[in-house]
């Protein structure tokens, strides 16, 4: 048995990852791939029953997993993020999700044929769309600002709100309970946001008194996530999803210690559960859900897409400053993920302990519903986005730290390449001289957050440190690197005073070496002065690199701009051959010009 159970969760882990891999590589959002070798390991192939292989564990495991999922999205998200999404997540949450359960209600009533109490269950089960799904999605698309930020929030917080919604549902109309409505909602929250104050409380105070050492963070806070969850479940049903989404929410907006070491730790959590969650919860759809699909089931979700889910996004955008195709990646863009599955298991075993009609129903309409919401989000997120114009230029945009002749020379044939570009120098100067020449240029830190936020990192897909000191540009480095994929993140290479000093310096202190090994600030510095300029070329079938090496023998190699305007920057020691079509950006001298 031990046997099984490890193999299982390696082959989990390694399932995850290969649909993670292939989420990046085709540019899909992994839970599409996720879903798919969930189904093959469970209904498809019958190879997986996660419920024999890891028996009462198994949802304790995945409430604690969604709890660390919640706590990772809110500190990721903070204040500041709820603010950005501004009052559209507050109008979601209120008026779009009370549309959203009498919507849900009435669908389920008259599509499906339950009776109203099962119906109101259901309704409180689907009001929420999964950040386990969301979050996935906004990345993979690279959906920056607020709308982001709206679909991000409404799918944290929403999820400990649909929880309750649902125990208070079944406490109403499924089992006596000398509590009313309102009771039940005061504990909940009241035990879920005191426990969210404590937790935050605790962890603030070891990590700004140093009682502890650096690598025990995490631990702790693990801990204290874990922990603050089970507790307030233990006195409240649900509180825990409330208290870990306080928590994160707090720690995030405090100003005493940093949490970014822990947001990276928990970040590759995430990740890790919500590989593992999804693929299991895949696994657990019975086959007979897949071959048995009834119309009701599926108009059930078609009502839920094309009807609903518009129809509470219209009410609750009135008035908010949406555009129109925001709204409408909105109202498409509900899909329904691992809370909703567990909610829904859970409370389908007490109606069947209760005897209740439909409680299987409620099960098989939930499981519809996820699969149907993940596959059309995960699959046509992407397209709509582009077919509204949201992705922009997909993150063809370039920081460069420094302004001096080199990056503005660079900056100005990119320009002219259609490559857009912020320059960012602490001298006030430097950047005024950049904009004079009409570059966009910033006047700040590189690691002031709103500085970072403003020349657009967040968005960029290559950063590029190139200022004349080197430990600036590896620090630079490194926080880019906190963004960004490190692939994507440059410095011009270090200077060599002596190889005896070089070779004391750790290279994983830099970021990668651009251009080529010889390309230091101070030789690019003499190359302008020498008069050598930056110019694009277009490489074809009948002008090929070849041809272009032997016109300029001693240019420099900068960059290459594909099709769609994507700027690839020359890593030093490492080749890339060049396309016909595509433009070779090069330092070279004034003779070949």
């Amino acid at each position: 048995m031990h046997s099984d159970v490890a193999l299982v969760i390696a082959g989990v882990l390694a399932a995850g990852l290969v649909a993670q891999i292939l989420g990046w590589r085709l540019r899909v959002p992994a839970i599409v791939f996720l879903l798919a070798f969930g189904l093959l390991a469970g209904p498809v192939t019958d190879l997986v029953h996660p419920d024999d292989v890891f028996g009462d564990a198994l949802f304790p495991t995945v409430s604690i997993a969604v709890a660390i999922i919640l706590f990772e999205g809110s500190l990721a998200m903070g204040v500041a993020g709820i603010r950005t999404a501004g009052r559209t997540t507050i109008t979601l949450l209120t008026v779009g999700s009370v549309i959203t359960f009498a919507g849900v209600a009435v669908a389920a009533r008259f599509v499906l044929d339950v009776e109203w109490r099962v119906a109101y269950l259901l309704a409180a089960v689907l009001v929420v769309t999964g950040p386990t799904v969301i979050g996935p999605i906004v990345k993979s698309l690279g959906l920056h600002g607020r709308l982001g930020m709206i679909l991000e929030a409404e799918g944290t917080i929403i999820d400990p709100i649909g929880a309750i919604a649902t125990v208070v549902v079944f406490q109403s109309f499924f089992e006596s309970s000398d509590s009313s409505v309102a009771e039940t909602l005061l504990t909940t929250f009241g035990i879920g946001v005191g426990a969210g104050l404590i937790g935050t409380a605790i962890l603030v105070f070891v990590l700004w008194r140093l009682l502890i050492p650096d690598e025990l963070h995490q631990v702790l806070t693990l801990t204290v996530v874990v922990s603050t969850f089970a507790v307030s479940n233990h006195y409240a049903h649900e509180a825990g999803l409330v208290a870990v989404t306080v928590l994160g929410f707090l720690l995030a907006s405090q100003k005493r210690v940093s949490v970014r070491h822990i947001l990276d730790f928990n970040e590759t959590l995430r990740v890790l559960f919500i590989s593992g969650l999804f693929i299991l919860l895949a696994a657990r759809i019975d086959r007979a859900t897949l071959t048995d699909l009834e119309w009701r089931s599926i108009l059930f979700l078609v009502v839920l897409v094309v009807i609903v889910r518009p129809v509470s996004v219209a009410g609750a955008t009135i008035g908010v400053g949406l555009t129109r195709a925001e709204r409408i990646f909105l109202a498409a863009t509900a899909p329904r993920g691992i809370v909703a599955a567990s909610i829904a298991s859970v409370f389908a075993l007490r109606l069947s302990e209760e005897g209740v009609p439909g409680a299987q129903i409620v099960l098989s309409a939930t499981f519809t519903v996820i699969v149907g919401t993940v596959l059309l989000s995960g699959l046509g997120a992407r397209p709509l986005a582009r077919r509204l114009g949201l992705l922009g230029d997909d993150g063809a945009h370039v920081v460069i730290v420094g302004s001096n002749d080199f990056t503005m020379a660079l900056a100005e044939v990119l320009g002219r390449e259609g490559v857009s570009s912020s320059l960012v120098d602490a001298d006030r100067l430097s950047s005024q001289r950049a904009r004079m020449r009409g570059l966009d240029s910033w006047s700040g830190s590189i690691f002031s957050v709103q500085d970072v936020h403003e020349v657009g990192l967040d968005r960029a897909s290559v950063f590029l440190a190139a200022t004349s000191n080197d430990e600036l540009n590896a620090l630079a480095c490194r926080m880019a690197a906190e963004t960004l994929e490190r692939r994507h993140v440059f410095q011009l290479p270090p200077s060599r005073p002596s190889d005896s000093e070089i070779g004391r310096i750790s290279l994983g202190l830099f970021g990668r070496s651009a251009f080529s090994m010889e390309a230091t600030a101070e030789r690019l510095d003499d190359l302008l002065l020498e008069g050598w300029k930056v110019s694009a070329t277009n490489i074809t079938k009948e002008f090929s690199v070849r041809d272009w090496q032997e016109q300029h023998a001693d240019g420099v190699p900068l960059a290459v701009i594909d099709g769609k305007r994507h700027l690839h920057v020359l890593a030093a020691g490492r080749r890339r051959s060049v396309r016909g079509g595509e433009r070779l950006v090069a330092l070279v001298p004034p003779r070949a010009e």
